[in-house]
Order: structure tokens, then C-alpha cells, then sequence
């Protein structure tokens, strides 16, 4: 399928009757918060977006809603769509754009979902196209579904984004007693801020060779760690005792707008990294272990965690040794696209 240009892929979506259409104002947001409600229930997606986490993509200096998010109101003043093109603009090695566009359930089969998509790739090439520079990486355009959303993985292959990835959600219950791991010559220690800047440092080195690795910047660290979901109290450091530095770390967060939803409260480890130096010895099953210990005394029903279906360093085999359980899956659907020469 050959792709509009973004002015022609805009025409299309004024030239849907009776929507009219205008970037997100930081107004639209609870509005917005609820209509993403509305389609993640519908479709019972694992993940769900809350008005925090829409506010903190407004607020964040990284984000450009009024050049990337489009959202589509009926003639009641009801939202119909959005379309959001996120380019993240603040790392160049690899050009990333995230696709998260939505249509209300009784306005599907409308072709207002055809419309959104081709806004969102075309808006993420015509930045790509605007804004490359020489040494600048392949771009990347990400689109995520439910693997169970058949609609929408039937949208994404049309329009040439192939499935590229699979990850799973896994949780384990935390009805009986964890089992803790004994270490030789690495201990575990709360989450420390005056080690912020080295905990970034290793995260971003663990993760170095997982699928679509692009290098952390300091502001998109610092983004996560003041995120409303982010627990110090629940967050664990790995130190190896001879150097005294940071060798791994689980950085858990509590994702409450899922709770209910799912039906528990759940603890979630959003990252966990140990050093490829440190791999072998049991770290990352103790920094899992210490994390349910924290869920637990803090009145968590379960621990949660995603992983790459793929990874190739066996942590997959490591959780569910450790009786994490596969509750959801989701697929990554990509539009690459390589520097010109």
C-alpha cells in the first residue's frame, strides 16, 4: 500500500463527515483519559492509560503534543479518535516513533481507523524527512496491539508494518512464602537517589543488546524515576561488595490504573538489569525475590513484569522458574525505514 503524504493523509481525516479535528490541549486530557478508558475496556486490553501518565507526556520537554497528537471530536463535542504520532526526538542512533491511535468502539468499521494510522505514518516520515541529519540512525515507526486485537494487526500488515516482536505480561501471586536466594559477594540495598546517575549508567549498559535499544538519555532516566508509578520503596539495588558499585537493579513501579481492571493489586518490576560481569550468579532471581518480599509487606496481591518473548538471555526461563505466569501477550508492529545513502 502506497502511503499519502501527510498533507493528503490530513485532508483524509477532515474529509471524514462529521469530525473535525485539532491537536490535544492539555484541557482534552481527563476527557481523553476517560475515552482511552472507554476503548481499553472494550477491548480488554492488558494495559491501561491513566490521566497521569497523559499529563506526563504533556508536561515532558521531549514532547511536542501540538505538532504530534491529533484527536477528533463528533458534532456533540464527543471524542470519536485520536491519532498520536510520538516522535521522540531526543536520541538519534535510532529514530523512534510510537503509534497509539484509537476510534470509539461504536464508531468502528468506519474507516476512521484506516485514516488515523496513515496520519501517523505519514506525520512520523515527514519528521523524519524534516529533521535527519548526516550519522542519523534507521527510523523506526512502533505500533503495539493486544495480540488477540485481530482488527488492528490486520491494519498494521495493510500499511506495511510488520510484526516484528512478541511480549508477554507474566504475573505470580504472592500467597505463600519467597524463596531468597543466597549471593557470594553481592548484597541488595534500598533504592539510593545519590546513586541515580550510576544506576542509569548500568540499566543502560544491561540493556544494551535487548531488541530496539536505543542509548537512555539523562532526561528520559529522570522521566522514569519521577513518573507517578515509580516506588523507591519497592525499588532494589544490587552492589558488588569488593568495588561497592551498582552491578543490577529491579526498578519497580505500581500501575494502579490496572488494577481493577485486572482484578489485584500488583507490584510491577518495569526494569531489571544486571551487568553481563554479574550474569550467572543468581542476581537477577534475588533482586525479583526481594522486590515480592516488598509487594508483599506492602499488601500486593501479585508481582508483575513483561519480557521479551525473545530475549536471549534466558530471563523468560528465569520467571517462570521463579512462578511467574503468562496472562497477556502483546506484538510489535514496525515500519523501518534506512538512512538514505
Amino acid at each position: 500500500m502506497k502511503l499519502p503524504s501527510e498533507t493528503a493523509a490530513r485532508q483524509r481525516l477532515d474529509e471524514l463527515p462529521g469530525i473535525s479535528w485539532q491537536p490535544f490541549g492539555r484541557e482534552d486530557l481527563p476527557a481523553i483519559a476517560e475515552f482511552y478508558t472507554e476503548c481499553e475496556t472494550y477491548d480488554a486490553n492488558p494495559e491501561r492509560t491513566s490521566l497521569a501518565d497523559l499529563e506526563e507526556f504533556w508536561d515532558s520537554p521531549r514532547s511536542v503534543p501540538e505538532a504530534d497528537t491529533l484527536v477528533g471530536h463528533d458534532a456533540d463535542g464527543r471524542i470519536v479518535a485520536t491519532a498520536w504520532s510520538g516522535c521522540n526526538r531526543a536520541i538519534t542512533e535510532r529514530r523512534i516513533g510510537r503509534l497509539v491511535g484509537a476510534v470509539r468502539p461504536d464508531r468502528r468499521g468506519e474507516g476512521i481507523g484506516t485514516a488515523v494510522l496513515q496520519w501517523e505514518l505519514a506525520h512520523g516520515l515527514a519528521w523524519d524527512d524534516a529533521s535527519r541529519r548526516p550519522g542519523y540512525g534507521p527510523l523506526a515507526l512502533r505500533l503495539f496491539a493486544p495480540t488477540e486485537q485481530a482488527d488492528v494487526r490486520d491494519l498494521a500488515a495493510r500499511h506495511q508494518l510488520l510484526t516484528d516482536r512478541y511480549f508477554f505480561e507474566m504475573s505470580r501471586r504472592l500467597d505463600g512464602p519467597v524463596d531468597m536466594p543466597v549471593l557470594d559477594g553481592v548484597r541488595l540495598v534500598d533504592w539510593d537517589l545519590a546513586r541515580n546517575d550510576e544506576v542509569h549508567q548500568v540499566m543502560d549498559e544491561a540493556f544494551r543488546e535487548h531488541w530496539g535499544h536505543t542509548t537512555v538519555t539523562a532526561q528520559m532516566w529522570q522521566e522514569g524515576i519521577d513518573s507517578h508509578g515509580f516506588r523507591p520503596a519497592w525499588t532494589v539495588l544490587a552492589i558488588d561488595e569488593d568495588t561497592g558499585r551498582v552491578i543490577g537493579a529491579a526498578m519497580n513501579y505500581a500501575w494502579e490504573q490496572d488494577w481493577e481492571p485486572q482484578g489485584y493489586s500488583e507490584g510491577y518490576t518495569d526494569q531489571l538489569g544486571v551487568l553481563r560481569s554479574h550474569r550467572g550468579r543468581g542476581v537477577a532471581a534475588a533482586l525479583l525475590a526481594e522486590s515480592m518480599r516488598r509487594f508483599g509487606e506492602s499488601g500486593m496481591d501479585a508481582a508483575g513484569l513483561g519480557v521479551d518473548a525473545a530475549n536471549a538471555t534466558g530471563a523468560l526461563r528465569l520467571y517462570e522458574k521463579l512462578g511467574y505466569q503468562r496472562i497477556a501477550s502483546t506484538c510489535a508492529h514496525v515500519l523501518t525505514r534506512a538512512p538514505a545513502e
